[in-house]
């Protein structure tokens, strides 16, 4: 992982803040005033934020996530291991990681950090876990959230963590209400434990599709946190 600058660290904080680095956007944005508040490093227009904190309830089932509510309202949750040819598990293994606490054997996946500025608590990632450690699902696999109990939503960003250059080619999935793709973004390079926000800006989403790793592959993993939205 290439060194962290202190100008790195500054337009990180920017970016977070404001989805740009420009002179003018500097002078408007102040982000360590905001390290404190819920809402750091998102989109002010956003109408609802989904972070997998304990102020959120969650349902699990044989140990997987399957369910996060937001503001009563379910939004499904299904995480699936790659098992090559771009066929995926049945199971679901969708994990909530503590990074404010990290077990001993992923004692390096802490935020905040100098690669991941924004402190971020439990964060959505695939994999299981026992009593002592956390299994983190690093040969492939994909996230999906289902938001069709609300009907659609203007997915306006998400933040995502611990993509490596070899998983460059992770990527995202937008679905509408009849499962058709209406939008593929590439996921963006953060780093070993690092986290960014995307910026997504897409209405009429359903379904909510994260990628780790190229499909064709048995490499990839990371995590997603801080789904922002607005109900259409």
């Amino acid at each position: 992982m290439k060194k962290f600058t202190l100008s790195a660290m500054a337009c990180a904080l920017l970016s977070m803040v404001s989805m740009g680095c420009s002179s003018d956007q500097s002078e408007e944005a102040n982000p360590f005033a905001a390290t404190l508040t819920k809402n750091f490093g998102t989109d002010p227009s956003s109408c609802e934020i989904i972070e997998f904190d304990e102020l959120t309830p969650t349902e699990t089932s044989a140990g997987a996530v399957t369910t996060v509510f937001s503001q009563d309202t379910p939004v499904r949750i299904l995480a699936q291991y790659r098992l090559g040819n771009g066929r995926y598990a049945a199971s679901n293994a969708a994990l909530l990681f503590n990074t404010s606490r990290p077990d001993a054997k992923n004692k390096n996946f802490r935020t905040p950090s100098p690669a991941a500025i924004r402190p971020m608590g439990d964060v959505l990632t695939v994999g299981r876990s026992n009593s002592k450690f956390a299994k983190l699902y690093d040969k492939g696999s994909r996230i999906e959230l289902d938001f069709s109990a609300m009907g659609s939503i203007n997915l306006k960003g998400i933040h995502v963590l611990d993509i490596t250059e070899e998983e460059a080619n992770s990527k995202v999935e937008l679905l509408d209400k009849n499962g058709k793709v209406i939008k593929t973004m590439a996921l963006p390079v953060t780093g070993a434990y690092g986290a960014t926000r995307l910026r997504i800006d897409t209405p009429g989403v359903a379904k909510l599709r994260v990628i780790f790793g190229d499909e064709t592959s048995r490499r990839g993993g990371g995590a997603i946190d801080v789904i922002e939205f607005c109900r259409e």
